[in-house]
């Protein structure tokens, strides 16, 4: 059982996101998952240029760090997604990762696996980053176990961090949890069945244009 945690800080482990997800990954591998962690600040993840060849090939052009981290999240059995809130959304360091992953979208390449957020913010309001960053574990194919959120200096309190750290590590033993009982969400399952149903036709309307992400489709999804 293995999960992969992507820390998309500018600040690295030192900053408030950082810290949360710290304490994610301890709960995690306190209930016996292991835990691969990838700090974008130290990495190299270049903005998508649309070139589409990610499509027609299954490969990106772009010579960065993107290929590991994209290997590591195929092969994982959960992921973990962290950023600061910025302008009500996540960082530039994990926007240009999701950019970059777009062809697993069409693909739904992370279905069925587990994902779970950490956002960190300056002040209270950081209610549209934490939705966004859930959508996006969704709308990959995960099943979302859930989410941890700090604003306002609260990590810098000695009589409030206990409680958000402890929350942290909490959401790390249960998706650890989840995955080892494969768990399921009923209440989630319309809108992965919906998201994977709408890649699918999208692909299909497009195979001529985007072989791989139609011949993928072809080998790990469709069986009749």
């Amino acid at each position: 059982m293995n999960i992969v945690a992507i820390n998309g800080s500018p600040s690295g482990a030192k900053g408030c996101t950082g810290r949360l997800l710290a304490a994610l990954i301890e709960g995690a591998r306190e209930s016996g998952a292991e835990v691969e962690l990838f700090e974008l600040y130290n990495l190299t993840v270049k903005p998508c240029t649309g070139c589409r060849t990610c499509q027609r090939i299954g490969t990106c052009v772009i010579e960065d760090d993107y290929p590991k981290i994209k290997t590591a999240m195929i092969a994982a059995d959960g992921i973990v997604l962290a950023s600061p809130n910025y302008i009500s959304s996540v960082s530039a360091q994990m926007k240009a990762l999701f950019d970059r992953s777009f062809s697993m979208f069409h693909t739904q390449a992370l279905h069925g696996k587990y994902g779970a957020g950490v956002i960190a913010s300056g002040g209270p309001m950081c209610q549209e980053a934490e939705e966004y960053l859930m959508h996006v574990i969704g709308s990959i194919g995960c099943w979302k176990v859930g989410s941890v959120v700090t604003g306002g200096g609260v990590l810098d309190d000695p009589a409030q961090a206990p409680d958000v750290l402890k929350e942290a590590s909490d959401l790390g033993n249960r998706i650890a949890n989840d995955i080892k009982t494969k768990q399921r969400f009923p209440e989630q399952e319309e809108a992965l069945e919906q998201s994977f149903e709408i890649m699918r036709w999208l692909v299909s309307e497009h195979k001529d244009m985007w072989p791989y992400e139609f011949e993928y489709w072809q080998k790990h999804w469709i069986t009749s």
